[in-house]
């Protein structure tokens, strides 16, 4: 989403699918990876669960949930989204149609807060509660610095951490390279150090939005593996995404550290820092650290 007090020109970046920037007339961007449908209500939206939204386990991206819950708030509430939570509560697979319920709560003069609702055929998926904000920009201050690490040219490539047939997913429109530690196999019995750093960008889309940036910060369970030292999988409960700065960035650093760890629950908090070094948002998750599902779902 563009910040109108901000003149900030629009990144380059080499397209490998067939996914666009589309702007609004209030020019909040939409996230097209997602089709998401209008229908003949204003406040509803339907989400067909596509190969390319899923994990190569055959269920729907937690990044996919919370980017759909984002675009859907936005569009009703015709407002940038400034923070949202949202709960998982099922896992839709491919050829399930999620139908997105937004319900304005509360209409301020400069701030709107939505509850949106995701179901399969009447049964919840997901929920998310939604803030937007539209006060003037021009008072931007960041309290963190972004880590120092190689740019992404220099980072070796992200190792698939899953042996599984990963083709058409979600794995297909990330491009993820190692910056600081490792993660996955790589960290199997090989307790990591944190914070770790991973460069990620959309094959083709500019980062920055708060779709985007819940789409591509939704990766928690990574880093508390790698901290633990065990192989890597999670099944997400919640993440929360706080934009902090939407301008969009071509290549983002996830600075991904661990918060705790107790029965077999992981939380965890990734910023999402732009190449120049801006803070964009922050992304706190928590997710049952877990295989078993792997396997039931392959």
């Amino acid at each position: 989403m563009s910040d109108p007090n901000v003149s900030s020109p629009t990144p380059t970046v080499t397209s490998t699918v067939t996914s666009t920037v589309t702007s609004t007339v209030t020019g909040l961007e939409r996230f097209d990876l997602l089709d998401l449908q209008p229908t003949g209500n204003a406040t509803s939206f339907r989400l067909p669960v596509t190969r390319q939204l899923s994990t190569p386990f055959g269920f729907l991206y937690g990044g996919s949930g919370i980017a759909a819950s984002a675009e859907a708030s936005e569009r009703v509430s015709d407002r940038p989204l400034q923070w949202i939570t949202t709960q998982f509560l099922g896992s839709p697979g491919p050829g399930d149609v999620v139908d997105i319920e937004v319900h304005v709560a509360v209409e301020g003069r400069v701030t709107t807060q939505t509850q949106v609702s995701g179901s399969v055929d009447g049964r919840l998926v997901f929920t998310s509660l939604c803030a937007h904000n539209v006060r003037p920009a021009g008072d931007e201050a960041s309290f963190a610095d972004m880590p120092t690490v190689p740019p992404p040219a220099d980072c070796p490539e992200f190792a698939m951490p899953f042996d599984v047939a990963h083709d058409g997913s979600f794995f297909d429109h990330l491009e993820r390279r190692m910056a600081r530690g490792v993660v996955a196999g790589d960290a199997i019995g090989r307790p990591q150090t944190p914070p770790i750093g991973i460069w990620a960008r959309l094959t083709a889309h500019p980062t920055g939005s708060a779709a985007t940036q819940g789409f591509i910060a939704d990766m928690g369970p990574l880093v508390v593996c790698a901290t633990l030292g065990i192989a890597p999988g999670g099944t997400s409960l919640d993440n929360t995404i706080r934009v902090v700065d939407p301008r969009p960035s071509e290549w983002v650093l996830l600075e991904m550290t661990p918060d705790g760890f107790h029965r077999s629950v992981g939380h965890s908090t990734v910023r999402i820092w732009s190449e120049d070094g801006r803070l964009l948002g922050i992304a706190q998750q928590s997710a049952i650290i877990r295989t078993s599902h792997h396997d039931a779902q392959a």
